[in-house]
């Protein structure tokens, strides 16, 4: 009998070690937030280029923009159940809105970095009410890559309003290190243009363009993630020649599943 439950606890894939031929991210804990926070999958703004892990994912921050004078809203679950591709639902508010709209898309990993040298994804999204206060599709090209300890990403994307052909542009970029035991900071940063130069009456509230930039820290905690972010909130609107600066800050919870 007992020669029966050693041959068991040595067969077992899940007592494997780094150092026994295994590679350390092939024997990840299922648990653990830490390698989703350090792949950039948790950030404020930017979109991830790598989903390291099978299993369910929430990222959301919830603060104050002194620019627009109005919440910070934003929520998103990710759902990778197949390898490389990973199905989105998200939630915020736009611009000076107080009100969450949904949305909804996909992420295709198409390339890793181990062996393309650039971790490169592909996707899609279908906002209710997105940015420029219309039903939006969006394309989206997130690209990584790892200098050192630093993860390095930019995004970029396009808006076509389903309704009236509105236009925009969406370039995000970020970077992120390890300074501590699960302790993370860098920087990550979103602008937004509108595309579309008509003489045309615009949709009452649409802006020309908007962008939001500063530090971020995150904590990992087990299968939890703690993040904050602050910095600066700057837009203007269509219809108007002055444009507004103010602070933002957020508050943001993660968790893997």
């Amino acid at each position: 009998m007992r020669a029966c439950l050693l041959g068991l606890l040595v067969a077992t894939p899940a007592l494997a070690r780094p150092g026994d031929g295994v590679k350390e991210e092939d024997i990840i804990t299922k648990s653990e937030v830490r390698d989703s926070v350090a792949a950039g999958e948790l950030m404020p703004w930017s979109v991830a280029a790598r989903h390291v892990r099978l299993g369910m994912l929430v990222n959301t921050y919830a603060g104050f923009d002194a620019a627009k004078s109005a919440p910070v809203m934003t929520g998103t679950l990710e759902a990778t159940l197949i390898d490389r591709v990973t199905l989105r639902a998200m939630a915020s508010n736009n611009g000076m809105s107080e009100v969450l709209k949904p949305g909804f898309g996909v992420l295709f990993d198409l390339t890793r970095e181990e062996h393309a040298g650039l971790d490169l994804a592909v996707g899609g999204d279908y906002e209710l009410m997105g940015w420029q206060h219309t039903d939006t599709l969006v394309t989206r090209v997130a690209a990584g890559s790892t200098a050192g300890l630093t993860r390095l990403q930019a995004n970029a994307a396009f808006g076509l309003g389903v309704t009236n052909g509105s236009r925009y542009g969406d370039l995000r970029l970020s970077g992120l290190r390890p300074i501590a035991e699960g302790l993370y900071a860098g920087l990550d940063s979103r602008a937004r243009i509108d595309l579309e130069r008509t003489t045309d009456e615009e949709p009452n509230g649409e802006l020309d363009w908007d962008m939001q930039a500063g530090p971020v820290a995150s904590l990992a905690l087990g299968r939890w993630s703690v993040s904050a972010t602050g910095g600066v909130s700057a837009w203007k609107m269509r219809s108007r020649d002055t444009a507004h600066v103010g602070a933002i800050g957020a508050l943001g919870v993660g968790a893997v599943f």
